[in-house]
């Protein structure tokens, strides 16, 4: 029976796996991505004589399933589903967040730190000018700062900026968990009237598909500066290049997009006030640890049942 590994952050634990399987029924196979990820048409020649699927962030749809008649379990590295959109009972789908939470947040200040001081800006000029450019930065203390979406990534995040001196609030409809000492509770309007920062880390659903609209950014009363950890879908690029444009907001800082890998043409790349990362917020060695773990051990579970 074939386990097919289709995400490559999986496949350091592959050596592993095969020592604690040790058992000749089962045979691994790994398939790597171009991208960021297989589409369904490549997906359903990967899975079609697979028992057993790992995957990443590749397209998994009905009509794929259909051509995999053994496919018994779907395994998804890291939190997001998103990608698996079937509408049968079988395979079982489960998720692997670890503690992968953890680095998303960190990697939010980053991104936020980057983007008031402008470090990206002032290291591309210095690699090609031999002009000493001093941009004026931003202070965090005192901001406000808004999270669309607030599980565990947004609550951690939010512990995380909290000795900043920072505001915090949050628009949630699903979530009461906050300790109010760290977060307030609000709702959409109020964070697009008063938030300095827009942090978005909501799951991807059809409410969050491009809740970030042209209507939204220009409802807003300041120029806030937008971070996307979660998925590209939630933010309309399209309107977001029109938000540049118009000034509506200060700047970006974008590890998600709605198509990945970002194409050449893409005209999010002719803005200096946008910082890219490649969809690598989790990429620690501590979490792919953390993740890989409970991979094996869910697949282990899977096969002594």
């Amino acid at each position: 029976m074939s386990i097919v590994i289709t995400c490559p952050r999986y496949f350091s634990e592959v050596k592993n796996l095969n020592e604690l399987i040790m058992n000749e029924e089962y045979s691994v196979e790994l398939v790597t991505p171009k991208g960021q990820g297989f589409d369904a048409k490549e997906m359903k020649k990967n899975l079609r004589n697979s028992k057993i699927a790992v995957v990443g962030d590749d397209e998994i749809n009905d009509d794929v399933i259909n051509s995999c008649p053994k496919l018994e379990l779907i395994i998804k590295w890291g939190v997001g589903t998103d990608n698996i959109n079937i509408s049968k009972n079988f395979p079982k789908v489960l998720n692997t967040p670890g503690d992968i939470y953890i680095d998303v947040a960190e990697h939010v200040i980053y991104l936020i730190g980057s983007l008031l001081k402008q470090i990206p800006y002032i290291h591309k000029e210095l690699l090609i000018s031999t002009e000493w450019n001093k941009p004026i930065g931003t202070r965090l203390m005192d901001k406000n700062l808004g999270f669309i979406g607030f599980g565990s990534i947004g609550q951690y995040t939010a512990k995380l900026l909290k000795p900043f001196g920072v505001n915090i609030f949050y628009y949630d409809p699903y979530s009461d968990k906050s300790d109010n000492s760290i977060a307030l509770k609000k709702d959409l309007k109020f964070l697009q009237k008063t938030s300095d920062i827009l942090v978005v880390t909501a799951s991807l659903t059809e409410e969050t598909r491009h809740l970030v609209n042209k209507q939204f950014f220009n409802n807003l009363e300041k120029k806030p500066y937008i971070v996307n950890v979660s998925r590209g879908e939630i933010i309309n690029e399209e309107d977001l290049i029109y938000a540049l444009d118009k000034n509506l907001i200060s700047g970006c800082a974008l590890d998600v997009f709605e198509k990945e890998p970002v194409i050449d043409g893409n005209p999010l790349r002719g803005f200096n006030n946008v910082i890219f990362s490649t969809h690598n917020a989790s990429n620690t060695l501590e979490a792919n640890n953390s993740v890989n773990q409970q991979v094996t051990n869910t697949l282990l579970k899977w096969i002594s049942e």
